[in-house]
């Protein structure tokens, strides 16, 4: 398209400044010493040159609208370029001349400046996009919260049936946290995280704990990784099948020592206590460990679960499914009978872990929990759980706690059930998916999980 150039001083030329000529679709730029040409494209303004002793000469590709200034102090010439509508046989260009010489600094300050303005362009565009969608983010993330704030508002009147209140609820929270994991900044979303982590126990029975540190079990015994822990009172045993340690902790001083090494343990499946006392299932029997190793009962069975409660120890045989018991008398135990009722057929096939408060408490990995007291099933249907068991691996409570604990590590969670059954509530964090076992003492305000190599705790509600 052709075009024109229109100048402020009515020519192309201003004496001791500089000159203008347009010649085969090329600006060309005459700088004299101590001018300095710009260009004014798209709102932004580039420096195309500078002349200091001699005179300097560049060239570039004007577009409509474009402005060129050539100045010095008050003394300065500017040019607009225009389209110009011409017959086809009418001259094109203003000028003869068209700087073919131009040196070697006037091409390096075209592409320079071709170089400036693609950058310009790129880095508006970005810009523009990121701001779009930071403003597209806030604009749906403000309508999520505002949902997530009624749902809550809802939940927490009472009005609602209370399933109804539990899934509102449950909606409020997770869109919340969403929201919060994304980035979104906002006083009114953190009032409604604050207020869904003080209303959740009450309403759904869900807890999120400030899990602690308890002990370094390292400090014991270098890279020490246990896999199974009990207690019957106030000291636990810890035990590292792989490197054949036991560590005993006590949970009212934290005081800590190896309780049996691999002298003492030899080829040990499982442990137990009887409050300060230490019992390991070793291939041929049930053995005390005190100053050294002694057996205690000798082995008579394929795979069992073994377990102390008031100095008796009971054995689920989950091959013969029977539970059997053998009473602890001066300076032993006396011969093993049969704990289960007459008649009551069982199927211990699954079962994945024991606890004993007078009465038995069984977990299977299929979700089920089956209480025994004196010998006969008690029904225990988990009444009211927000989700049903599906991959449990640890059971604990005792006779002095009001509660059954139980360890789903798959989904993070700790369940609590009374002793009838009946849900209370569950204990969620991302610390319990990487916990092996637990122990609960009600008494110390404790719930502790063995993480391998530490014991994390953090304090029941």
């Amino acid at each position: 398209m052709p075009l024109k150039l229109t100048s402020n001083v009515g020519r192309l030329d201003l004496t001791n400044v500089g000159s203008f000529n347009l010649a085969l679709g090329k600006i060309n730029i005459l700088i004299k010493p101590g001018c300095k040409a710009t260009v004014v494209r798209g709102g932004k303004t580039v420096l195309l040159g500078e002349a200091t002793t001699t005179d300097v000469k560049v060239s570039g590709t004007p577009m409509v609208d474009d402005i060129y200034t050539i100045e010095r102090g008050l003394e300065k010439i500017v040019v607009t370029v225009d389209e110009e509508r011409q017959s086809a046989g009418d001259n094109l260009s203003i000028g003869t001349d068209t700087f073919s010489e131009s040196n070697n600094q006037g091409r390096r300050t075209t592409f320079t400046v071709g170089i400036i303005l693609l950058v310009l362009l790129v880095v508006s565009v970005v810009f523009g996009i990121k701001q779009k969608g930071a403003k597209d983010f806030e604009a749906k993330s403000e309508i999520k919260l505002n949902e997530a704030v009624t749902s809550y508002e809802s939940a927490v009147a009472g009005a609602l049936e209370p399933k109804e209140a539990k899934d509102l609820f449950l909606s409020s929270k997770t869109v919340a946290f969403e929201l919060k994991d994304a980035g979104y900044k906002n006083e009114k979303l953190n009032e409604l995280i604050k207020n869904i982590n003080e209303k959740e126990a009450d309403l759904i029975g869900e807890v999120r704990p400030e899990v602690k540190e308890f002990l370094d079990l390292t400090l014991q015994t270098s890279g020490f990784n246990g896999n199974e822990m009990v207690s019957s009172g106030e000291e636990v045993f810890i035990f590292d099948s792989s490197n054949k340690n036991i560590i005993k902790v006590g949970i009212k001083n934290k005081s800590a020592k190896i309780a049996a090494d691999k002298e003492d343990i030899g080829e040990t499946s499982s442990i137990g206590s009887y409050e300060d006392r230490l019992f390991i299932n070793r291939d041929d029997g049930i053995y005390e460990v005190e100053t050294n190793a002694s057996r205690v009962i000798e082995k008579d069975w394929d795979k069992v679960f073994f377990y102390l409660y008031a100095g008796n120890i009971y054995l689920v045989d989950v091959t013969n499914n029977v539970i059997s018991r053998y009473s602890g008398i001066q300076g032993g135990f006396a011969a093993k009978n049969d704990w289960l009722a007459p008649g009551i057929e069982t199927d211990f096939s699954k079962i994945v872990d024991m606890t004993i408060d007078g009465s038995i408490w069984l977990l299977s990995s299929s979700g089920k929990v089956t209480k025994f007291t004196n010998g006969n099933p008690v029904s225990i249907s988990l009444n009211g759980i927000i989700e049903p068991l599906e991959n449990p691996t640890a059971i604990y409570t005792n006779e002095n706690n009001k509660n059954v604990y139980i360890l789903e590590k798959d989904k993070g969670r700790i369940v609590v059930i009374d002793k009838t059954g009946e849900f209370k509530l569950q204990y969620t964090s991302d610390e319990i998916k990487n916990a092996n076992d637990l122990v609960v003492s009600e008494t110390e305000g404790k719930i502790i999980l063995l993480l391998g190599s530490k014991l994390l705790y953090f304090e029941p509600r």
